[in-house]
């Protein structure tokens, strides 16, 4: 079951909703109504691992604070290794074992990864770490660590939620739904929706045309960089929608949930930019990886060796993001690439340049983040070889017109409206909430109206991150 079905908005969250709200009264009850809800929202998604999670939530559970907490660390992480590894790399065997004609389907063994895999086993892991450093007990209440495993809203993408911060609302949940909770989560639900919809659908018919998909000299330096912007407003906007839908979705159960983006594309540099994209990975790899492993180089190399420290921490960190997303080469290099642009951004602050942080810093920014997807996006390595002889313009400038020709009308006015949305700082649910209780309610109004509207239209396709 998918979050952004008329099935789901229209009838399990009222029923779900108004017996959260007005038949369970106390906080015990409202605690176990979210467990059994979120197990019974990932039974319906994919009952295949269900175990899983329950497993790993009971190993982690047990372990913590225990001397033996490492072993769940090693757990954790194996079990995102071999997932992601088996659907990354064991295509090719699949089809070897199906030619030689054993009775059975070896991909009928289905093992894909399994849904919110990479997040929960995030959580997990933090939380085994955090305890071990005495950042805050181990928890003593298994039904709210399950539910912080589980939790419906962000199991499918994200955020990724810290115990400390989520256990303490789980704890005492608010008595009644305040008109401020109420009325931020139906707009970031109809914002979210909106974006999805109206924005998201649009840019995945735009990109499916074969004028984006052909590869040849015939697309040069300008088609590619078109592709690759459209490409890039795809992810953000299609990631984006999740976590606005997330938020809204914490909001109505009374948990307020943290943000995961912060209009990125007006990053002013490299660091800024993961300050704005993915905000909660960006966060748990600062924290767990970059920040420990920095220490450990500084302290081994000693200070004279303290840039060349940040730059191996950088290179490592993110080449671990690139691997996060699968298993591939072309999210290892993507992620090696934003390490590369982050030492560079450290050793200009370093040498002082005058034009830090100034619009040429911006532009070359959001020229290197956009660069960066060609790698993100490539089917292969001769396809990423293509994009990169392109983007230099190795097969001429292109023929830019006869694909803007080929756009169909329809698809211009998506594509006017999300532009100035996506390069302001207006670009998440989250900017609106400042604004005044009638303003955010005519807003609410409008975009439930609209993704009424637009849902009962047809149904969108998945997002994108579910996948990872």
């Amino acid at each position: 079951m998918q979050i952004l079905s008329t099935l789901f908005l229209y009838l399990i969250m009222p029923i779900s909703l108004a017996i959260y709200w007005l038949i369970l009264r106390k906080n015990r009850a409202r605690l176990w109504f979210l467990l059994l809800f979120s197990y019974f929202f990932y039974f319906l998604a994919d009952s295949r691992y269900i175990l899983l999670l329950l497993g790993l939530s009971l190993l982690n559970y047990l372990i913590a604070g225990k001397r033996i907490y490492w072993i769940g660390i090693i757990v954790n992480l194996l079990s995102l290794t071999a997932f992601k590894f088996w659907g990354t790399s064991f295509g090719p065997l699949i089809e070897i074992l199906k030619s030689l004609n054993m009775g059975f389907d070896p991909s009928s063994l289905g093992l894909a990864v399994p849904l919110g895999l990479s997040y929960y086993v995030f959580k997990y892991t933090s939380y085994l770490v955090d305890v071990n450093k005495k950042r805050y007990p181990a928890c003593q209440d298994w039904v709210a660590f399950f539910t912080y495993g589980a939790f419906f809203a962000e199991i499918s993408a994200g955020p990724i939620s810290t115990f400390d911060k989520i256990s303490q609302q789980l704890a005492k949940l608010p008595k009644h739904l305040s008109n401020e909770f109420a009325l931020n989560g139906l707009l970031h639900l109809s914002i979210g929706i909106g974006k999805k919809v109206l924005l998201v659908e649009n840019l995945s018919r735009m990109l499916r045309l074969d004028i984006y998909v052909a590869e040849g000299p015939e697309n040069g330096l300008l088609n590619i960089w078109l592709l690759i912007f459209l490409q890039g407003l795809f992810l953000y906007l299609d990631f984006s929608s999740y976590s606005d839908i997330a938020l809204g979705l914490g909001y109505l159960f009374g948990l307020n949930l943290p943000e995961n983006f912060k209009s990125p594309y007006i990053s002013k540099n490299p660091s800024q930019f993961w300050q704005r994209w993915h905000i909660t990975l960006s966060n748990w790899f600062r924290v767990y990886v970059f920040s420990p492993l920095s220490r450990l180089l500084l302290s081994r190399l000693g200070s004279s060796w303290r840039f060349a420290s940040q730059v191996i921490a950088n290179l490592v960190t993110m080449t671990l993001v690139g691997l996060w997303h699968g298993i591939d080469t072309q999210f290892v290099l993507w992620g090696f690439f934003h390490g590369i642009l982050l030492s560079l951004h450290a050793w200009s602050v370093q040498k002082r340049f005058r034009w830090v942080d100034t619009w040429i810093d911006q532009v070359a920014t959001l020229a290197a983040i956009f660069a960066g997807w060609v790698f993100f996006f490539s089917t292969s390595f001769i396809n990423l070889t293509f994009k990169l002889r392109s983007i230099f313009g190795y097969y001429g400038w292109g023929k830019i017109n006869s694909m803007l020709a080929d756009i169909p009308h329809e698809l211009y006015v998506p594509l006017l409206i999300m532009l100035p949305i996506v390069f302001s700082n207006y670009a998440e649910a989250s900017s609106l909430v400042q604004l005044p209780f009638k303003s955010k309610a005519m807003v609410v109004l409008a975009g439930i109206v609209l993704a009424t509207a637009l849902l009962l239209l047809g149904n969108p396709g998945d997002f994108t991150y579910v996948q990872f």
